[in-house]
């Protein structure tokens, strides 16, 4: 999994971007070139911690490599929530690229070449990319366009839905709260469209976001499905 990741720091309540930006890759990565390790990260859960789910874990790893002084993190593991942990934990190594930018800037292009592939100019449709990482909590939900069901979400789950019709579109998904987010879908463009569960009264409350398409792809090409379980599951 490769992430491109803007940091922010915090200043006198403000928060301002650190143009130097921090690289995220996963253990079965291959490093940059030139890149020098400084030394290991760990992101672990603490007494009376709430704010610790995924993107929130990420984030306190790339405040801890910036304290570093570093701009690349290698993941060697990520632990979702269980039964005796309420969040996530990280651990994995963290180095330093004199040219980040770069580098960053080389597999953005890389990134580009292959959309291009993907979805050459003649094409009429666009495509939606809906995807659940492994987030501990296992509730699934179907997840829709304007009104069709499109899939049905789990953990550990991706789909590729060819969208034919252009113009504002909802993605919405439903447990025992709703949520929405819209798009404006064009041919010849990609969507991605995380899905994610966040705490609720009973059984968790659906969560949609839009996704950045290169941080997007990387993710859901991330996603390692899970076999298909032979039990039917409730519809909500």
């Amino acid at each position: 999994m490769l992430l491109l990741l803007n940091i922010y720091l915090h200043a006198n309540g403000s928060t301002f971007p650190d143009t130097t930006g921090v690289l995220i890759i996963n253990k079965e990565d291959v490093l940059p070139d030139g890149a020098r390790k400084i030394g290991k990260i760990k992101v672990t859960d603490g007494v009376f911690k709430v704010d610790c789910g995924y993107e929130q874990t990420l984030e306190q790893a790339k405040a801890q490599a910036i304290k570093a002084g570093g701009n690349i993190i290698k993941i060697r593991e990520i632990k979702p929530p269980d039964v005796f942990n309420s969040c996530y934990r990280l651990s994995g190594e963290v180095y330093y690229h004199p040219d980040i930018a770069g580098v960053m800037t080389g597999r953005i292009k890389a990134f580009d070449s292959m959309m291009r592939i993907l979805l050459p100019e003649t094409v009429t449709y666009a495509l939606l990319y809906v995807y659940r990482p492994d987030m501990g909590a296992s509730i699934p939900y179907n997840v829709f366009l304007d009104d069709s069901i499109i899939c049905r979400i789990r953990n550990s789950s991706r789909y590729l839905i060819k969208v034919n019709k252009a113009g504002l579109a909802r993605i919405s998904a439903r447990t025992e709260s709703r949520d929405e987010v819209s798009i404006n879908i064009q041919p010849g463009k990609a969507y991605f469209v995380k899905c994610t569960i966040a705490p609720g009264g009973f059984i968790g409350r659906p969560k949609l976001s839009i996704i950045d398409a290169y941080e997007g792809f990387q993710e859901f090409n991330s996603v390692k499905e899970k076999p298909k379980e032979e039990k039917i599951d409730a519809v909500y």
